[in-house]
């Protein structure tokens, strides 16, 4: 997944979170202001620096970020690092959280999304008698069916009501 179906997914999963309850406030998200908490694979949006020619080749873990030095053709150096920025105008969900000391969460729309529905179809009795961990009740492997799982809690929810 890249950034760009990240802003995509979110703004088909912003509904839902209305439909199932969710009261945290949705605000689109701004350039470098707001944190996505997922991991990019896709290379092609990851963060470009360049580097000093003496860091060596490979992969550095920094501050707890696995950082790439790679190498370009022209011989120069520079570092890769997954982005941890959404794009802007991305939806975001975010509330206040904390009772000393408050602090400001905030998740994509998409990573609510997804976190709720694997959280409803997963069965926690399998995984006090199992040591292999929950079970999901159902195939969430592709987004499609993440959706679909979604419609069938709204339509549970509205059948409750």
């Amino acid at each position: 997944m890249n950034l760009r179906i990240l802003k995509k997914l979110s703004k088909r999963a912003a509904p839902y979170l209305l439909l199932l309850g969710d009261t945290r406030e949705q605000f689109r998200a701004e350039r470098g202001a707001s944190y996505h908490g997922l991991i990019i694979r896709d290379r092609t949006c990851w963060e470009r620096s360049p580097c000093h020619p003496s860091h060596e080749l490979g992969v550095q873990q920094r501050g707890g970020e696995a950082r790439v030095c790679v190498q370009a053709r022209a011989g120069h150096r520079y570092m890769i690092s997954p982005p941890s920025h959404p794009l802007k105008g991305t939806i975001m969900l975010g509330a206040v959280s904390g009772y000393y000391e408050p602090e400001w969460d905030e998740e994509t729309a998409f990573g609510a999304l997804s976190t709720q529905v694997r959280t409803h179809f997963t069965d926690w009795e399998a995984h006090a008698a199992n040591s292999d961990g929950p079970w999901l009740t159902r195939d969430l492997s592709t987004i499609g069916e993440l959706f679909a799982a979604a419609d069938e809690m709204v339509a549970e929810r509205r059948r409750a009501a």
